[in-house]
């Protein structure tokens, strides 16, 4: 049987997958999850439970109740599909796991699907571009309010479930904007944005300046509001990032900055993004494609970060080939 109209191959089963996922199914999507090999037998045991739980920091008690969305454990696979099975691609894995995700995929593409890509960082859009061409490549931004707790078990503290969209050239316009409206149909928050370049570096110039702070600091959003030093931290690698982003040509809205930095401000307080957490655990995570990033394009448009090379350089003490160290 092959589904085409709503059908989806979401790879990763993390707090975005299992949200975009949990979604499709309740709009009547038929939904597959392409999962590592090594988590692959812990799914097809416990499948998935999206559920509801109360915002990070409360009393677990003071929740709006339970909801859940179990997501049955035949939709997990870690092989190949048919060809011709799903019509679009949801790439929800972190970076260090992307490169080998994309390349197997492409030992089953079918020259038709649409890839979504949803990571942090400026890269995964055309790396996936290059093996499957820029017309069938969308660049995504996800925002969810959801955590992965346990393998099987996502908890979900918010209804937040929204998609920005952008097509990686003009050709690609039509079917982002006919994908967006499908996920619109099914519950999920869609617009498409003019620029693809635009759309991440949006992202990227909120998300890295605190994953970055977070990771070093190993508090949460507001600790480092709470602390001065910590708080004066975060606004040096906010205001590096930035600096970096308009030598390198990045679109950005006239007002980003400011938003950006009042988004800080007004954000939940336990807020700690995944990089600080993965730090926390010994592993480095996306360092490489957030922070590293910074360090790398600093180098290359010859502007000053040494906030973030000597974070880099705490966080990855191993030594890095051509990094010069801060002055």
């Amino acid at each position: 049987m092959l589904y085409t109209d709503k059908s989806a191959l979401i790879v990763g089963a993390g707090a975005v997958g299992a949200v975009l996922g949990a979604a499709l199914l309740a709009a009547g999507w038929h939904v597959t999850f392409r999962v590592r090999p090594e988590s692959f037998l812990g799914y097809r045991r416990l499948g998935l439970v999206v559920r509801r739980g109360p915002s990070p920091g409360l009393d677990p008690g003071s929740g709006r109740g339970a909801r859940e969305t179990a997501i049955d454990r035949e939709r997990f696979i870690c092989d190949a599909v048919a060809r011709g099975s799903h019509r679009l691609v949801f790439l929800c894995t972190k970076m260090p796991d992307f490169e080998r995700a994309i390349h197997g995929l492409a030992e089953d593409d079918d020259g038709e699907r649409i890839y979504v890509t949803t990571q942090n960082g400026l890269a995964a859009p055309q790396m996936c571009a290059a093996l499957f061409g820029k017309d069938r490549v969308l660049a995504g931004a996800a925002v969810v309010n959801a955590q992965r707790t346990e393998l099987g078990v996502v908890e979900v503290f918010s209804d937040v479930r929204r998609l920005s969209l952008a097509p990686l050239h003009l050709a690609a316009g039509p079917v982002a904007r006919e994908v967006a409206a499908r996920l619109a149909q099914a519950g999920i928050q869609t617009q498409v944005a003019p620029s693809a370049d635009g759309l991440l570096w949006e992202k990227f110039v909120g998300l890295e300046p605190l994953a970055t702070a977070c990771a070093v600091t190993q508090l949460a959003l507001g600790e480092l509001r709470a602390q001065p030093i910590a708080l004066r931290f975060l606004r040096g690698l906010f205001d590096e990032v930035f600096d970096v982003a308009q030598a390198a040509g990045a679109e950005l809205a006239p007002d980003a900055h400011v938003r950006r930095w009042q988004a800080y401000l007004d954000g939940p307080p336990a807020m700690r993004p995944s990089l600080a957490i993965d730090v926390a655990a010994g592993r480095t995570g996306e360092l490489d494609w957030l922070t590293g990033a910074v360090v790398r394009l600093a180098e290359r448009v010859r502007v000053r970060a040494p906030l973030h090379l000597d974070a880099f350089r705490m966080l990855r003490p191993e030594p890095v080939e051509g990094l010069r160290p801060a002055a």
